[in-house]
């Protein structure tokens, strides 16, 4: 079967939630890469300037106890004492003693206050210091792969100026942990991202699979809409669960009024079917010879009447039932005053019904009782019951309804002295187009289809209504409802 084109995807629900979610975690891990390697640069650089500053003021410090400018000679004197005097007292000694004192990629330089070197540890420094240093201000600057920093020392004793240092400080070391923590960060967020791809997919299947399954049986019964049975049945404790118990108890509904549906179609067209071949077979009478015998043109026309009064009889009760239906949801909030209704109804049918005794026993002192039930409902429903006992009453035509009074609930029984009913019927009045008296509901048009009774359950399922009935055969039946009251106020 070829899908339709809202059914034919680019790319599927796992792919797009498995993509987006990497792209999201892959755009902030790279960010925190960068933040990390960003703020692990500033503070290695900031380690290695601190750590020149450092050296340079333990230089200066040193030098500056001078009252003269620096030599050589004095020079040497002056940091004899870090020196081990077990050397060698040479030149090349002292450098290395110096250059031990110093950090790591640390050179210094030594100069007279003319500028001129007269003592460094690295062989590679020009005899003149740099022009850009004054007598009063210190120059620094990154120089390649080298911190460079030059200050001019004054005497603590005279304040003259005795002489320059200048520290090179080499970034070999900086560079080469900066380039290893970009590698280490690299590899982590590769890794991460290898890792990460695979757990979200992993999860992200795992957490689509009730959807899949869900997708599945929707597949299926658009396949084949008559197969309602199947069910989702998804146990994932979350909102799909829901969502599946949802669609399942959906599928019930429409299976179930797939099943009504068709009884329906099968009971009307059965019920329908033997007034229209009365119809039919008077007419055909008539047409072939029956319009010239009067006693049976006569006949003819009232049987036609009474099939055609039944048919009409059957399609009111048609459209109650389909009137009723979908009603609900709009008035699940209303309230109505049962002793007004009840009086409104009463009335009514003593007008059509003027041959029957309509009795209301309020055994309630309140003028008005208040309920949870809209009260067009209530109507019909107590029109239902009221209707169903004259219809069941051919002899004593007495309809009773009484009101009362049961622990904050008000009980109405609707109570007649008809045929009554067996303990078979009163198991199947409720369902639809059943009827107690088939062969009576053959001949009179009082009956209908039996939807009455249905229509009836309808409301009191809907409502929550407490609804019980008795009856004996021959000596009447009595329905009973009883409703919560409410506060009309409160309400």
């Amino acid at each position: 079967m070829k899908k339709p084109s809202f059914l034919v995807y680019k790319s599927s629900l796992t792919k797009k939630i498995t993509i987006r979610s990497f792209l999201l975690f892959f755009s902030m891990f790279t960010a925190f890469t960068v933040i990390a390697y960003m703020t692990t640069n500033y503070l290695l650089l900031e380690r290695e300037k601190a750590n020149i500053e450092h050296t340079m003021s333990i230089f200066s410090d040193r030098l500056s106890v001078m009252d003269e400018e620096v030599s050589t000679e004095n020079f040497i004197n002056i940091f004899k004492s870090n020196f081990d005097e077990t050397k060698d007292d040479s030149w090349t000694s002292h450098k290395e003693e110096m250059a031990n004192v110093l950090y790591l990629n640390l050179d210094v330089s030594v100069y007279d206050d003319h500028k001129k070197l007269i003592f460094t540890t690295n062989e590679n420094v020009k005899n003149v210091i740099t022009e850009k240093l004054t007598e009063v201000t210190n120059y620094f600057v990154k120089k390649e792969d080298t911190f460079i920093l030059a200050k001019p020392v004054y005497s603590q004793k005279n304040d003259i100026l005795i002489g320059y240092i200048e520290l090179s400080h080499s970034l070999d070391f900086y560079k080469n942990v900066r380039n290893n923590t970009l590698l280490l960060l690299l590899v982590i967020e590769v890794v991460g991202m290898t890792l990460a791809l695979a757990i979200i997919s992993s999860s992200t299947k795992s957490f689509l699979k009730p959807i899949d399954n869900l997708h599945a049986i929707m597949t299926k019964i658009a396949d084949n809409p008559s197969d309602l049975h199947l069910r989702s049945q998804i146990k994932s404790g979350d909102e799909i669960e829901e969502l599946s118990v949802i669609f399942d108890n959906m599928l019930d509904r429409v299976e179930n009024y797939t099943q009504l549906q068709a009884n329906f179609i099968s009971d009307v067209s059965h019920e329908l079917r033997t007034p229209v071949a009365v119809i039919q077979g008077h007419v055909g009478m008539l047409q072939r010879w029956g319009k010239d015998d009067p006693k049976i043109l006569d006949e003819s026309l009232a049987a036609t009447y009474n099939e055609a009064e039944k048919m009409s009889v059957m399609i009111n009760d048609m459209l109650d039932m389909i009137r009723v239906q979908g009603s609900f949801d709009l008035h699940r909030n209303a309230i109505c005053d049962l002793v007004g209704s009840i009086n409104l109804v009463l009335s009514n049918f003593k007008v059509l019904k003027n041959d029957f005794t309509f009795i209301f026993d309020n055994q309630v002192s309140a003028n008005e009782i208040w309920v949870n039930i809209y009260q067009n409902h209530f109507e019909q429903a107590l029109t239902i019951l009221i209707d169903n006992a004259v219809k069941y009453s051919p002899n004593i035509k007495e309809v009773t309804v009484k009101l009362e009074l049961e622990d904050l609930q008000v009980k109405i029984s609707i109570t007649d002295k008809g045929e009554g009913m067996s303990q078979e019927d009163l198991k199947n009045i409720f369902n639809r187009f059943y009827r107690t008296d088939k062969s009576r509901n053959r001949t009179s048009t009082q009956s209908g289809l039996g939807i009455g009774l249905s229509i009836l359950k309808q409301i009191v399922e809907a409502y929550r209504i407490d609804m019980s009935v008795t009856s004996e055969l021959g000596k009447g039946t009595t329905f009973i409802l009883k409703m919560p009251l409410v506060d009309k106020d409160n309400f």
